[in-house]
């Protein structure tokens, strides 16, 4: 039987259900992409509201 446990998100490997990755080289993988996914979602949040606020105004204009 096979013991429980949980694979690394980066590379796949099984770890055991407490650890997150299952090196440090695969821990800096995840945070880079876990920076870059935080990143873009920032961005598109704030070119989605300027496109909102630049609605409004052209909506209010007339």
């Amino acid at each position: 039987m096979i013991d429980p446990h949980k694979h690394c998100p980066v590379c796949g490997n099984p770890i055991p259900l407490d650890e997150r990755t299952c090196s440090e080289r695969c821990q800096e993988i995840l945070s880079r992409n876990q920076q870059r996914v935080r990143r873009t979602r920032t961005l598109f949040y704030v070119v989605f509201a300027v496109f909102v606020i630049v609605w409004i105004i052209f909506s209010l204009r007339g």
